[in-house]
């Protein structure tokens, strides 16, 4: 490289710089060869040394500046994006957790007025271990790990990862509801329910979710949505709802179903 000749390489990897600047995906192996540039550059001063140092110079800055600009729009935003991606997962996970303490609910009868063997769907608190709500007997044991229980305008609501959870069943007018009372309607409750995530306050994630006992899985943007028990079950119900990843619900009768 400090023959008769200035090498030619140094002009390459300049537009290759420039390239970087224009299309960052290609910052991090230029700014590679900018570093092997630097290190190529002769030692003494020869015939165009310097124009080869002027041109691995802009390299160098060039590839600085595409490197800024892919971590600006392309490796922070991914990040930002795979924390959301990861949060809703855990949401969904914690929803399916919720469908399998009320399989359980259900295949032991812990809930059931009728007497039928055929339990009914518990509330979040009574899956919780708090006081139970509908004549069951208390139980030693949670049948669902809870974080922290607040209170919110669909009812009791389990805050954890950023999102709020409820479990609504179903009553005797139509609507559905999460709290006990004399509409709850035991024994559609053996049949149905429904569980919502959404974000909680400050959490920026995009989508709410609900689950119903078939391990229906769907999702909803957002924006400027206000969900109620009976969004996706019940009277005015959205029709914006749409399945989480393609999930199908799960085939066969009910775990527990006597019928």
């Amino acid at each position: 490289m400090t023959g008769g000749s200035a090498p030619r390489w140094p002009i390459g990897l300049a537009l290759l710089a420039v390239a970087a600047v224009v299309w960052p995906l290609l910052s991090l192996p230029v700014v590679f060869l900018a570093l092997l540039g630097v290190l190529a550059l002769p030692a003494r001063g020869g015939s165009g040394a310097g124009r080869s140092r002027v041109l691995v110079a802009l390299a160098v800055i060039g590839a600085a500046l595409s490197l800024v600009r892919f971590v600006v729009e392309l490796a922070m935003p991914g990040i930002v994006q795979g924390g959301r991606d990861a949060a809703e997962q855990r949401a969904v996970s914690w929803l399916r957790d919720v469908l399998f303490a009320q399989d359980a609910m259900r295949k032991a009868g812990w809930i059931d007025p009728d007497h039928d063997g055929v339990g009914s769907a518990a509330l979040l608190s009574e899956l919780c271990g708090d006081r139970p709500l509908r004549g069951q007997a208390p139980r030693d044991n949670p049948v669902l790990t809870c974080g922290e229980q607040i209170a919110t305008p669909l009812g009791p609501a389990v805050r954890k990862g950023g999102y709020l959870f409820v479990v609504c069943l179903p009553q005797r007018d139509g609507h559905w509801s999460a709290e006990a009372g004399p509409l709850l309607d035991e024994e559609a409750a053996e049949r149905a329910f429904v569980a919502y995530a959404w974000p909680d306050a400050g959490a920026r994630f995009a989508h709410g979710f609900f689950l119903d006992q078939n391990e229906n899985i769907e999702t909803l943007p957002m924006t400027n949505v206000a969900l109620s028990c009976d969004s996706a079950r019940g009277p005015g119900a959205r029709t914006d709802w749409t399945a989480w990843r393609g999930k199908r619900p799960r085939p066969g009768p009910l775990p527990g179903d006597r019928r």
